[in-house]
């Protein structure tokens, strides 16, 4: 409930942040923690499941008032247009008559009012209901924190998507801002006799292919723009300005994190886990079931009866009270109780089996996830250097290329490979943090 509370109030001043920037045309500037906290906060896949929890809460409690005293009153009032006969055995009076005599009793107005009330001494079923109650609760909690785990997944690989289109766009720019400066040069030696038709052409057909480059990579940014404000549930013509940065979000330090394997915790393996126990407790509910239940009942009334209405005359009321134990005692129910908890503990089988089954695969994805971090950040290690290196020689080579000591086709080249090792550098930082998010979530850390 706290919880609830919480992100309840959480998503009212996202709100009202959202309304206020609306109202002043301002961008929202997150980072990637503000992200996920807001996302959380409206998704509303998570709100139904706090709903879940809430109404787990509101069945336990309903459970535990089967255990108060139970009291209920009620008023009759009946017209007797015909009294019903009745019928005395032959001798009844005396009369030596060997027929039965017809007789009728009661009143035509009769008016009844009582108080019931009934008290549990022992009942095999609310106790087992608790218990299924508790292991109920406990599975939607976990169930809650899957739905959080995926929400913090699928918009945390959002906010990197963006950052990356961002930095390919910035790169995009560069290579038709490059590309600008090589037609502009070529068309001037085109102009003065010292470079062919052809290669003039090449050069706007690498300016054109640049700028359609472009344009793809401002497309593929407001795409992942868009599915970024899906997953945050923002009014899709809010302006989102990412705080971070790709390279400060990658952590070096994890790269040595703890790699103890605990299957518990992982929110798969404890919603097996709540199953198995609530398939035990259902075996045990109904296996229960066989033993008595008892209980204490009640009643005081009045009786008003009459030949007309007198309500309120009291010598017409007459009072009776009793009270009383009742016990309910299984004999046979034709072998249903004991199929059934043999329904019950197979079903425990196959989450034992499931349970075992995960151990296994969440050890082999923490080892592969492991591994794939590793050979991730190595490979944005090494593609870091070569792109530092390529362009220390875009640099050497555009001077020696104003210089004249150097042709356009080998300044292209150089281009070429500075494009190459450009994507790979982005490629290789979005795939170290797509990794070390694979690997958190692996670990149950995430």
């Amino acid at each position: 409930m706290n919880q609830f509370i919480k992100n309840s109030l959480l998503f009212i001043c996202c709100i009202a942040s959202l309304n206020g920037f609306a109202q002043t045309d301002t961008s929202i500037q997150l980072s990637l923690k503000q992200a996920i906290d807001l996302g959380l906060a409206q998704r509303f896949d998570i709100k139904n499941q706090e709903l879940a929890v809430q109404i787990s809460e509101s069945n336990r409690q309903k459970t535990l008032s089967k255990n108060l005293p139970q009291v209920n009153a009620s008023i009759d009032f009946r017209y007797n247009a015909v009294l019903a006969t009745n019928l005395l055995p032959p001798g009844f009076n005396n009369n030596g008559s060997n027929e039965y005599t017809p007789i009728k009793f009661g009143t035509p107005y009769n008016t009844l009012t009582s108080i019931t009330a009934t008290q549990n001494i022992f009942n095999a079923t609310v106790s087992g209901d608790k218990l299924v109650n508790a292991a109920q609760q406990e599975y939607d909690q976990v169930s809650l924190e899957k739905y959080k785990i995926d929400a913090k997944s699928a918009i945390t690989q959002a906010y990197y998507q963006v950052l990356l289109n961002q930095e390919q766009i910035k790169l995009s720019a560069e290579n038709v801002k490059t590309a600008e400066t090589i037609v502009k040069k070529g068309e001037s030696e085109y102009a003065n006799g010292t470079l062919l038709k052809t290669d003039l052409s090449r050069y706007q057909l690498d300016l054109a292919n640049a700028k359609n480059n472009l344009q793809t990579a401002n497309q593929n940014y407001e795409n992942s723009l868009l599915v970024l404000k899906t997953q945050l549930i923002v009014p899709i013509e809010s302006n989102l300005v990412l705080t971070d940065s790709l390279e400060n979000l990658i952590n070096s330090s994890e790269q040595a994190a703890n790699s103890q394997v605990n299957p518990e915790q992982r929110y798969e393996y404890r919603m097996e886990s709540s199953l198995l126990r609530i398939n035990e407790i259902q075996a045990k509910k109904i296996n229960r079931s066989y033993l008595p239940s008892v209980y204490l009942y009640g009643n005081a009334s009045i009786q008003n009866q009459n030949d007309k209405i007198t309500l309120f005359n009291t010598n017409t009321w007459y009072p009776y009270a009793y009270v009383g134990i009742h016990a309910d005692i299984p004999i046979f129910d034709g072998f249903e109780k004991s199929r059934n908890i043999a329904g019950y503990k197979l079903r425990s089988l196959q989450n034992k089996n499931t349970l075992e089954k995960l151990k296994y695969d969440i050890q082999s994805e923490t080892v592969n996830t492991r591994n794939q971090l590793a050979t991730a950040y190595r490979q944005y290690q090494n593609a870091k250097e070569n792109y530092a290196l390529a362009q220390s020689i875009m640099t050497l080579d555009q001077d020696r290329y104003n210089q004249g000591t150097l042709t356009a086709a080998a300044l292209k080249n150089t281009e070429y490979s500075l494009q190459n090792a450009q994507n790979n550098y982005l490629t290789s930082i979005y795939n170290v943090l797509v990794a070390q998010m694979n690997y958190k979530k692996a670990l149950g850390e995430l």
